[in-house]
């Protein structure tokens, strides 16, 4: 397939192209300008381009649409960014009473060609005032019209259907999508397909060309999309068969893109990023409803985030913002599609045989909803062994939801059959075991009376969480099986600082100094095969074929080692790809045995600012670890006596006695400083 642009980048290239052909259009908005092009490097080069049309302006939002309302009322064209989404609530009384007005209160229709850019949504940590949806409340302005970017679509087409209609418009941007890829050459993975439908393409259908049965429908837009794909495709394992319509305009609701694919659905749900109550899933259930309910076979559902601010911790927000396991629980909670009925005059042969007659027999063991904010738990232990004989009320198991852990009992007597494993996921109402009846017992030899017994004292203390036991348990067996030696060097960083700023403008990526150094570290994998390899349990050395960085990732609740596989033969954008992608599967509870195998060298972040020292622990299975703290300023001499300021950062390796020893170290560390000041 294409190599396909960044969601960023594409949409600056839209909007390059749309100054270059209207000589009347204007970018109005806060810090757009170059050197700086925006919070999100969207406007880069614009100001320089077209230096007279492009005006950073004050903070005020108000001010900047009011603005835009004068020009579009002199014939002008007008894009306005409002940095965050959330702040477009104080542009609300000109959008409400200006600019949307204007079109038909003096008496003709009046062509205002405005478009408002509103980054939204949340992911990054950015807490309650700049992670909001707010789409919903723009909602029925009359003469406004709302887009949505999405990986999907074209950010030209969009801009420019939103133009053609000569009135106003809302485009908003799901911050996740920026460094993401759009999707091209009509696929979206090897199963996966896509096509654009309906009028000015506006629909995106996401399907597999193989599936059979009759699909349900998940409507998603912008940034939601990839996380209804996510769930489409797990359905999909579990027998489901599910289609994402992705809308670029989101109001009014084009519904009539949509009649031929209602037709036969299994079901209609609709999944936004917003909190519940006058959304955009429920106007878009109102016009099904009202337009094309003899298409459809029940209600449509509608999924949204929670009714709740949005936190800035990363293990509080997941539990707060729509994902992709809520939007799986709403796939599988619809009843399963069933044949239609015979209606002709042959045999119609045996019944098909019933779903539910395969299930193993026994009362199941099932996970109740603990807590209303989790799509699923961890099963940490098993309580009873297999095949042990239990009572009821007597706990079986223990379930780690994100804020406690609970015990589950057995719901009778019987014997135990665990089908789950320990640490796996679990979903709400999923079994994970089950009871069977247990065997008559032989008479039994009167026991002797059992004298009381004395309780034992309860110790004073609360319980290690079980995250952090599993930390303790890695360290434990660092400290008992590595000797570990430790040197640290300090290294000009002001360079390799310089770089990722030209890289992340370059690439729309989100490259910073952990890029960097990730990338130096596999590149001097061939000259020091021996600091990435490791040692096997028979004493010999096994080199590493090629460099899989491990890196740390600290999301609050536990400290987790995804790993950048074949890291060398990644460019820093798709480097920055890959570690963006592995927090983001961190922080929403995703990361699989897969994502943490084959490490052979540790990056470990110790980035706390003010740390200017950190010694790492090397996992076991791994041979060093490299740690990169805070950066700090400090003055030097130069070579004629004067001074100067740099930046530096004190990296410390922590190494395997065993297989490196300190000249080796010392010379890794020498190179790595080398590659990094070039």
């Amino acid at each position: 397939m294409t190599r396909a642009e960044r969601v960023s980048r594409n949409l600056n290239r839209a909007l390059h192209a749309l100054f270059a052909a209207d000589e009347r259009a204007w970018l109005l908005g806060e810090d757009v300008a170059d050197p700086y092009g925006g919070a999100f490097k969207v406007t880069q080069g614009l100001s320089t381009a077209y230096p007279d049309r492009v005006l950073s302006t004050p903070l005020s939002e108000n001010g900047i649409t009011g603005v835009a309302g004068g020009l579009a009322l002199c014939g002008d064209t007008v894009i306005v960014e409002i940095m965050f989404g959330d702040f477009a609530g104080l542009a609300f009384d000109p959008i409400l009473n200006l600019i949307t007005k204007s079109v038909a209160m003096y008496g003709e229709r009046t062509p205002m060609r405005v478009v408002i850019r509103c980054p939204v949504g949340g992911g990054r940590g950015y807490g309650a005032t700049h992670s909001q949806s707010p789409q919903k409340h723009f909602i029925g302005i009359p003469h406004l019209a709302l887009y949505e970017l999405s990986p999907l679509h074209d950010a030209a087409d969009v801009l420019a259907a939103a133009l053609r209609r000569d009135e106003p418009a809302m485009l908003f941007e799901d911050k996740v999508l920026y460094t993401r890829r759009r999707y091209v050459d009509g696929r979206v993975d090897d199963r996966l397909a896509f096509e654009l439908r309906g009028t000015d393409g506006n629909w995106a259908r996401v399907h597999d060309p193989d599936a059979t049965g009759a699909p349900t429908l998940v409507i998603a837009p912008g940034g939601v999309a990839d996380r209804a794909i996510a769930a489409a495709t797990r359905a999909a394992e579990r027998g489901r068969t599910v289609e994402v319509l992705v809308p670029a305009r989101l109001y009014p609701v084009d519904v009539d893109g949509l009649r031929d694919l209602l037709d036969g659905a299994h079901g209609v749900i609709v999944a936004e990023e917003s909190t519940a109550g006058g959304t955009w899933g429920s106007e878009v259930a109102a016009r099904l409803h009202a337009e094309a309910w003899p298409l459809l076979r029940g209600p449509v559902e509608l999924v949204s985030s929670a009714d709740r601010v949005i936190p800035s911790a990363p293990h509080l927000e997941r539990t707060v913002l729509l994902g992709t396991e809520a939007i799986l629980d709403r796939i599988m909670r619809l009843p399963a599609a069933v044949p239609v009925p015979r209606t002709d005059s042959s045999p119609a042969g045996p019944p098909p045989p019933d779903p539910t007659s395969a299930a193993p027999s026994g009362v199941p063991v099932d996970v109740p909803r603990l807590n209303p904010n989790d799509d699923s738990y961890v099963l940490l232990e098993w309580l009873v062994a297999d095949g042990a004989t239990v009572e009821a009320g007597e706990p079986v198991a223990a379930v780690e939801t994100s804020k406690a852990i609970e015990e589950l009992a057995a719901t009778q007597a019987g014997v135990l059959r665990q089908d789950v494993a320990a640490g796996a996921d679990c979903a709400p109402g999923a079994p994970i075991g089950r009871i069977l009846p247990a065997p008559v017992p032989l008479p039994a030899v009167p026991a002797p009376v059992p004298q009381p017994a004395v309780p034992a004292p309860v110790p004073p203390g609360r319980p290690l969480p079980p995250a952090q036991r599993r930390i303790a348990d890695v360290v434990a067996t660092s400290h008992r099986e590595i000797p570990v030696a430790f040197t640290a060097v300090r290294v000009d960083v002001t360079a390799a600082l310089a770089y990722a700023r030209r890289a992340a403008d370059e690439t729309g990526a989100a490259v910073g100094l952990t890029e960097v150094v990730i990338a130096a570290v596999a590149a001097l994998h061939e000259r020091f095969p021996a600091l990435y390899a490791r040692l096997t349990d028979d004493g010999l050395i096994l080199d590493a074929e090629a460099p899989s960085i491990g890196l740390t990732v600290d999301v609050g609740t536990g400290l987790f080692l995804p790993v950048i596989r074949d890291a060398a033969g990644l460019d820093l954008g798709d480097l920055a790809d890959a570690v963006v992608a592995l927090r983001m599967k961190a922080l929403r509870g995703r990361l699989r045995e897969e994502d943490m195998a084959g490490m052979n060298l540790l990056v470990a972040l110790n980035d706390t600012p003010g740390v200017t020292v950190a010694r790492p622990i090397i996992p076991p299975g791994v041979t060093c670890a490299l740690s990169v703290p805070d950066v700090h300023r400090e003055v030097v001499l130069d070579g004629d006596g004067g001074v100067r300021e740099r930046t530096v950062a004190d990296l410390g390796l922590a190494y395997d006695h065993r297989l490196v020893n300190g000249a080796q170290a010392g010379a890794y560390l020498a190179a790595l400083g080398d590659a990094l000041q070039r």
